[in-house]
C-alpha cells in the first residue's frame, strides 16, 4: 500500500509553451523585410567600392533578417516546456536545448512570482554551493497557475513576489536598450 507522499509523487503538472502562428508570421515578414533591404542596397553599396560601409549594412540586413527567423522558428525547434511533480522541477527554458532536473531535496530556496521564479539549489547532496535555476514562466501557458504548483509541490515554502510595475518594466527596456546602442557603438569606433 502507497502512502499520501507516494501518491502524491506521481501526480504532475506541465506546463508547455504555446506556439503562437502570428507571432511566427511576424518574425518571418520582418525578415523578409530586412532581406529585401539588404538585396536593395547590395547593388549601390558595392559600385561605391566603400567595403566598410558594404559590410556593416548589409552584415547589419543580414544579422537582423536571420535573427528575426530564429527567433521565430524557436518555439518550434526548442519549446520552453516546466514540469513540477512530487520529486522535483524539470525545465527546458526559451534558449537551451537541455531540460535541467532538480530535485526538492537539493532546493534551498524559492522566489515566485507569474513571470518568473528563482530556484536556489545546491547542485550536490552535501554541497555548500548554490546555483540558481531561473524559470522564465512568461514563455508558458497557464502562467497564472504556476505559483499554485510550486506551492502544491514544494516542500520548501517559496517566497512569493509580485510583477514588476509597469513604470520599472519601462526603466529595464531604456536600460536595455542603453547597454545595446553601448556595445554598437563601441563594435563601430
Amino acid at each position: 500500500m502507497q502512502t499520501n507522499r507516494e501518491l502524491e509523487g506521481d501526480s504532475q503538472d506541465n506546463f508547455v509553451e504555446v506556439r503562437d502562428p502570428a507571432e511566427t508570421a511576424m518574425c518571418m515578414i520582418l525578415g523578409s523585410a530586412y532581406l529585401g533591404l539588404a538585396k536593395f542596397c547590395w547593388e549601390p553599396l558595392w559600385s561605391s567600392q566603400n567595403w566598410q560601409l558594404f559590410v556593416n549594412v548589409e552584415g547589419f540586413f543580414i544579422t537582423i533578417a536571420l535573427l528575426a527567423l530564429l527567433i521565430g522558428l524557436r518555439p518550434y525547434l526548442s519549446p520552453c516546456s516546466l514540469q513540477l511533480s512530487g520529486f522535483g522541477i524539470k525545465y527546458q527554458g526559451p534558449y537551451w536545448p537541455q531540460r535541467k532536473t532538480v530535485n526538492w531535496s537539493q532546493v534551498f530556496r524559492m522566489y515566485v512570482s507569474p513571470e518568473l521564479v528563482v530556484v536556489l539549489y545546491h547542485p550536490k547532496a552535501n554541497s555548500k554551493g548554490i546555483w540558481p535555476l531561473i524559470v522564465q514562466s512568461i514563455y508558458l501557458a497557464d502562467q497564472d497557475r504556476i505559483p499554485d504548483a510550486f506551492i502544491k509541490y514544494s516542500p520548501v515554502q517559496p517566497v512569493m513576489l509580485s510583477g514588476p510595475s509597469w513604470s520599472t518594466r519601462l526603466l529595464l527596456m531604456i536600460a536595455f536598450s542603453a547597454i545595446v546602442i553601448w556595445i554598437v557603438q563601441s563594435l563601430v569606433y
